[in-house]
């Protein structure tokens, strides 16, 4: 049963392509690339934001967002080895989504307004004072940390799932999952579109 569109599975490891290239460049001082590959993450994050407004059923915010209670259900469920994969995100598996997501927003609005006083400035940098920059260029570094150890966490619970004999990464990539209800999936070419869009824009205007 297929139960994610193509703009869900490519905006997952586009994104970490992008992470990666992301830390890549900046490590090698490579800050123009460091820009670019930035407006392109920030493009599909957006586009992903109204694809869960008005995308696939099971990629929307009411799908996967669900209350404490369920989370803590989830997790006993989970541990006692009789969690049913669902078609959407689990319960916990929602909020760590939503956690991903304001860290990578909030990588992004950061490093519109770092700069290192010497080679390279981002694109809103010159809006702010000189004091600000500098606390939004560590704020920018420590959320970067932040965001590899929510990564790394992500990583392990996966391994987790799969150990309780769940296997989440599969239905990443080939987009099926067995034994769940068909979600209602809207043609993902309209949010490839809405992605391309939004990136060109980005780079037409800021760059």
């Amino acid at each position: 049963m297929k139960i994610w569109d193509s703009f869900v599975r490519g905006y997952h490891w586009l994104l970490v392509i992008g992470i990666a290239g992301l830390w890549w460049t900046a490590d090698q001082g490579m800050m123009d690339w460091h820009m670019r590959i930035a407006f392109a993450v920030g493009g599909l994050l957006l586009t992903r934001f109204i694809w869960a407004l008005v995308g696939s059923e099971n990629a929307r915010f009411s799908s996967f967002v669900r209350g404490p209670g369920e989370v803590v259900q989830h997790l006993k469920h989970l541990r006692k080895r009789d969690y049913q994969p669902q078609n959407t995100h689990n319960a916990a598996g929602g909020w760590a989504v939503l956690l991903m997501w304001l860290l990578i927003a909030f990588q992004v609005g950061t490093g519109l307004f770092t700069t290192d006083e010497i080679f390279f400035s981002g694109p809103l940098a010159s809006l702010v004072s000189s004091d600000i920059q500098g606390q939004l260029s560590d704020l920018h570094e420590i959320n970067f940390n932040v965001l590899l150890t929510v990564i790394a966490l992500h990583v392990v619970a996966i391994f987790v799932y799969r150990l309780k004999g769940i296997n989440l990464l599969s239905a990443m990539v080939h987009g099926k999952r067995d034994n769940v209800s068909q979600p209602r999936l809207v043609n993902a070419l309209w949010a490839w579109a809405l992605a391309i869009v939004v990136i060109a824009s980005t780079y037409y205007f800021w760059w």
